[in-house]
């Protein structure tokens, strides 16, 4: 009789063990969505910005393609005169527009991934690992830092003999000649210190790299997330960096279980670069 109740406490609490597990939130069934949602996001984001785009062109004189800086404006005047040209320079779009402008990409690649994590998946914890701890502050900037006043140096430094003498901030610094103002800077390290870092740490990190990972061994996902992030900016030049970063980037998502640290250290990355141009610092 002892034995035969001992047996059965022993099945109460195997069927108890099993039952935690079914429930156990780190156990659940696999998110239904996966790279078609992916891909939807992305050019979801780039609609939206693309709308944004062409609401600003039809209602503004802006010219939206012609590079900024006084540097522009000269060679432009320049070249019309030596062409017997009327002398009309093109005015791009202040900082302001340039900002307002972003706000739909954001949405796209932040709060896109976040409904396919709520709706079709296990949530923004689980799937996304949107989720932020005190220490994730310290470590991610001090990591973000280190890549940009480190890593990026060492990349280019190796780099040069192969691609020569180029300048691998033009684009960026096409941004930065527009911050000339106390509120303009402002708004600078605003679209490259917050907006950029969180939207593309829940794209790219969050979603993409958990997506890969899902078919991919852990180091693969992150190298084939980084490359896509550093791909989609468009930028030859700026590739390598990019790549590595993003890299760097995976790694912390995938160590930490979560995208704090990686959301800090993209913010530390782009606020170094955008000072560094800013205020002529010399960095890197």
């Amino acid at each position: 009789m002892t034995q035969s109740k001992k047996q059965a406490a022993q099945a109460t609490s195997v069927a108890a063990t099993a039952n935690v597990a079914e429930t156990e939130p780190g156990d659940p069934d696999k998110p239904k969505y996966g790279a078609g949602a992916l891909i939807l996001t992305f050019l979801g984001a780039q609609l939206l910005s693309s709308i944004a785009y062409f609401i600003a062109t039809a209602n503004t004189n802006y010219d939206f393609v012609v590079p900024a800086g006084v540097g522009a404006a000269v060679g432009q005047a320049s070249s019309q005169i030596s062409l017997q040209q009327t002398l009309t320079v093109s005015v791009p779009p202040p900082l302001w527009l340039t900002a307002l402008m972003q706000l739909p990409l954001w949405f796209g690649l932040g709060a896109i991934p976040i409904w396919f994590a709520v709706k079709r998946g296990r949530g923004v914890v689980t799937d996304l690992g949107l989720r932020f701890k005190a220490i994730d502050l310290p470590i991610g900037l001090a990591i973000g830092v280190a890549c940009q006043l480190v890593l990026v140096p060492v990349i280019y430094f190796g780099l040069s003999k192969l691609i020569g003498v180029k300048d691998v901030s033009a684009a960026a610094r096409e941004l930065t000649d527009r911050a000339s103002s106390p509120i303009s800077i402002i708004l600078l390290f605003l679209i490259v210190g917050i907006g950029a870092p969180i939207a593309e740490e829940i794209y790219f990190r969050g979603m993409a790299q958990s997506i890969f990972g899902r078919r991919l061994r852990p180091h693969w996902a992150i190298l084939a997330a980084a490359a896509f992030f550093a791909a989609t900016h468009l930028q030859p030049l700026q590739f390598p960096a990019l790549l590595a970063f993003g890299a760097v980037l995976g790694v912390m998502r995938w160590r930490f279980g979560r995208l704090g640290p990686s959301i800090w250290a993209h913010l530390g990355f782009n606020i170094v670069a955008a000072a560094s141009l800013v205020f002529n610092l010399g960095i890197g």
